[in-house]
């Protein structure tokens, strides 16, 4: 069930929520770990909430090489909105990595102006608004990781990145399995294991599973 704290209906009180999502065309379906959500060649015209379940946007140049262009969990949003392809030569699809439910949305029922011309319609536009101008900012991040020129930096860069976006007082967790950062880093699974070994083994980083600590600051 849609929770009232998802940042799209920010503002909006519960009754206003459940009437607007009769307005919005809103479909929730269900879907298997593994299976694809949605392709952004086919789904452009339907914005997608996760209600519950993780998923991982996946990104293929025109060689097949797949990478995780971002990784999102419950409450998440996404759709041709968020995802920033701009070129034919990639392809992106959103797929499960558990067994997920998802509510979508019809893309045009938000933006055109609603015929009773309420309060609640304007917010959920403004915030729309503000969640795509939070994932130019994820895309931002991610670029300035791939930019860096060797794994060692790449990875160092992900990880302050990660440690700066936890939590205050918590312990920073890495949202990926190895293959999956590896695809996210744009480098070799095995040369990134060597690197990860290499830097535990100079004091530079801390990693249990997929806890850790840079115990040497990066600039």
């Amino acid at each position: 069930m849609l929770s009232v704290d998802n940042i799209l209906f920010k503002g909006v009180s519960k009754d206003d929520c459940c009437r607007m999502l009769d307005c919005l065309r809103a479909e929730e379906k269900h879907f298997r770990s593994g299976s694809r959500i949605a392709s952004f060649s086919g789904d452009n015209n339907r914005i997608g909430i996760i209600l519950s379940g993780t998923a991982s946007m996946l990104r293929y140049d025109i060689n097949g090489v797949r990478t995780i262009a971002d990784t999102l969990g419950e409450q998440s949003i996404f759709g041709e909105f968020f995802t920033f392809t701009g070129s034919h030569r990639t392809s992106v699809e959103l797929v499960a990595d558990t067994d997920c439910t998802v509510l979508f949305i019809h893309r045009e029922d938000i933006l055109k102006r609603c015929e009773n011309a309420c309060v609640c319609h304007s917010i959920v536009v403004e915030n729309l608004l503000m969640l795509m101008s939070e994932k130019a900012m994820s895309l931002s991040e991610h670029i300035e990781i791939l930019s860096q020129r060797t794994i060692g930096e790449k990875l160092l860069s992900f990880l302050q990145i990660t440690q700066d976006n936890s939590p205050a007082g918590s312990v920073p967790e890495i949202p990926f399995s190895m293959t999956a950062m590896a695809d996210y880093l744009c480098v070799n699974r095995s040369a990134l294991q060597r690197e990860i070994a290499r830097l535990k083994r100079e004091g530079v980083i801390e990693l249990n599973k997929r806890r850790f600590r840079i115990l040497i600051p990066q600039d």
